[in-house]
């Protein structure tokens, strides 16, 4: 027998010598403790592996993935890390749509006897999710100087930058808008004391500095919607200013000093404002356009002084509007803050045009700094809303559907209370919200270690094509395409000398 066929003997034996052991081992009447919380979700067959940390003491590890079909995912460590080969990973989720998917765990410790705890049940769905996401990674500070807009491949852990700031001298990058999913029609708002403040309009593979200004309008952009026939864009212009609280439980705090909407034709640079949408009593944010694309929705609440913060209460509200006429209707009322007992922030339509998901924080018409923030849903086919049950006691925030209306990406300070982090969860045709799962990572103790905040989860049906050099060279390019823009920025939302800026910026 040659040495080559010994040694495959010698592995095999010593495999098959593990797996009686393990056969051998007491059973533990529960699933094991892991970390992140992989335990009872649901999850789409094309997401990366969902690696893990066994939280359970023991001198090795042992763990089964498996399902009705395929080979299972067998692996032995040492340490309680456990990374799951991408591709067997995926042939097992691809040939089990629809069906259960177990991991069971076992542990040795140093007398080597094995404990084999109940296996952890998860769900495998038919529906893929859309295999891009798209965020902004930024320091969890009052003053920033590095942050970024990033975009990861779901169906593994590739990262890669899309625009960071250090390429136009630390300014602010602000959210990034996508026409139905597609990154190849984007918006994007960025702030400089040296450059001023361009909005990035995105089509294809050119970049385009666009200034948006009226005489209404300060040139400022903060949120944007884009209609659904990719010829409009609705935006909201507000004055935020950073609150910090030395005696409560909640430091930060953001106070909207005016805020009014108006509209930009993509194809003429036209900005059409009107005074139900900008109204000086009212503030007006956040809005978001019907899948129809016959109605401006968008969050409103009265104009208070900075002494009333706290009592800044947001209604949803909506207006129809004639895109080919230019004719407006009449303010209606969709949702009250009474209604709701809180603020109304941050309404997404599904792209299907079935359900309204929004964030409902005590006051507010800017949820991220608050302490808690939960999701709520509207179905439009009957009217009713609710509080999804996925809301933790913590901050959720940022979200946004995937193209087929079965998946939601938000922002979530649920691990520890301070980070935002992405997290994913199933909707059904129902409206029903599964137990959502942090963003995979190929180390799964990444986030113990990350100190940086993951906001703006925004899912996109591929990769950002347009490269970082051409963002950063057109918001470069911006103050001399128009002369004296740059003076345009205003004290307050960053410090032009030492070119950093308060987080409020968004």
């Amino acid at each position: 027998m040659t040495f080559a066929a010994l040694s495959v003997c010698a592995l095999v034996f010593v495999q098959c010598g593990k797996q009686a052991a393990v056969g051998a081992s007491r059973s533990v009447d529960r699933p094991a403790k892991i970390r992140p919380d992989y335990c009872g979700v649901v999850i789409p067959p094309n997401i990366a592996p969902l690696n893990f940390l066994i939280e359970e003491n023991g001198a090795g590890h042992y763990v089964k993935i498996y399902s009705k079909d395929g080979d299972p995912i067998e692996i032995h460590s040492r340490k309680p890390d456990i990374e799951i080969p991408v591709d067997r990973w995926k042939k097992l989720l691809d040939s089990n749509r629809g069906r259960k998917l177990y991991f069971e765990v076992s542990v040795k410790d140093r007398e080597n006897n094995w404990s084999r705890f109940e296996p952890i049940e998860n769900s495998i769905t038919q529906e893929e999710i859309d295999p891009y996401l798209a965020y902004r990674r930024i320091q969890l500070c009052l003053i920033w100087r590095n942050l970024g807009i990033y975009q990861r491949n779901l169906e593994n852990y590739d990262e890669s930058v899309v625009l960071h700031n250090r390429s136009f001298g630390y300014g602010c990058v602000n959210c990034h808008t996508f026409l139905n999913n597609d990154p190849n029609h984007m918006v994007l708002q960025t702030r400089s004391g040296a450059y001023g403040t361009p909005m990035l309009l995105v089509e294809n593979d050119e970049v385009m500095p666009k200034r948006v200004k009226s005489d209404q309008t300060s040139g400022k952009v903060n949120f944007v919607a884009w209609h659904p026939s990719g010829k409009l864009l609705a935006i909201s212009d507000n004055k935020f200013q950073m609150l910090i609280h030395t005696n409560a439980e909640e430091v930060r705090d953001v106070f909207d000093h005016a805020s009014d909407l108006d509209l930009y034709r993509v194809e003429t640079g036209e900005v059409i404002s009107n005074s139900k949408i900008s109204n000086p009593k009212r503030m007006e944010t956040f809005p978001e356009w019907s899948r129809d694309g016959r109605y401006l929705y968008f969050c409103s609440a009265p104009q208070l002084p900075e002494e009333l913060y706290h009592q800044v209460r947001c209604d949803l509200m909506r207006i129809r509007y004639d895109m080919e006429s230019g004719e407006w209707g009449e303010l209606e009322t969709v949702l009250t803050a009474k209604e709701v007992n809180g603020s109304i922030n941050q309404p997404r339509f599904s792209p299907d045009g079935r359900f309204l998901l929004f964030n409902v924080a005590d006051h507010s018409d800017f949820p991220v700094d608050k302490l808690k923030s939960d999701l709520h849903m509207l179905d439009l086919s009957n009217g009713e809303h609710r509080r999804l049950s996925i809301s933790s006691e913590q901050n959720e925030s940022w979200h946004s559907w995937s193209s087929n209306s079965r998946w939601i990406v938000f922002s979530s300070r649920r691990i520890d209370g301070r980070f935002s982090r992405p997290f994913i969860s199933y909707v059904d045709e129902t409206g029903e919200a599964h137990k959502p799962f942090v963003l995979p990572q190929k180390d799964p103790a990444y986030y113990d270690k990350l100190v940086w905040v993951l906001q703006v989860p925004e899912l996109i049906k591929s990769p950002i094509q347009v490269k970082g050099s051409q963002l950063s060279e057109a918001i470069v390019s911006y103050k001399k395409l128009i002369p004296g823009q740059a003076s345009s920025w205003e004290p307050g939302t960053a410090n032009t000398n030492a070119n950093a800026g308060s987080q409020y910026e968004q």
